[in-house]
């Protein structure tokens, strides 16, 4: 392998992390994950940077799904979408595990 190169890196430590500081201070919550990481670009696939930015629910891969985040006006992190769960997901296909926040759906397949 050539230096340098990270394949295959797991951020599912750090959204879970991100996940479990909902209601806490951004500032707080961003400055440990960031001094945590190589990279800091993964907490932005879950945090929103703006507004037209936000997702109920952000894809990680084949079969993850997340939910979205963003700060609020009062400086706290929290979830765009804080009524979804794992049960209100339907998964694209029968072959994949398909977990939303880590926690799987769709088991048994059902068609939509």
């Amino acid at each position: 392998m050539r230096q340098g190169l990270r394949h295959g890196v797991d951020h599912t430590p750090l959204f879970r992390f991100l996940l479990s500081k909902v209601g806490q201070s951004w500032d707080a919550v961003y400055s440990e994950a960031q001094s945590r990481l190589l990279d800091e670009a993964p907490i932005w696939w879950l945090v929103a940077r703006s507004e037209l930015d936000r997702q109920d629910v952000v894809r990680v891969g084949e079969s993850s799904y997340f939910s979205g985040l963003y700060v609020a006006d009062t400086g706290q992190l929290e979830k765009v979408a804080p009524h979804l769960t794992a049960s209100d997901m339907r998964p694209d296909c029968p072959c994949c595990t398909h977990t939303f926040n880590g926690e799987p759906f769709g088991l048994p397949f059902a068609l939509p």
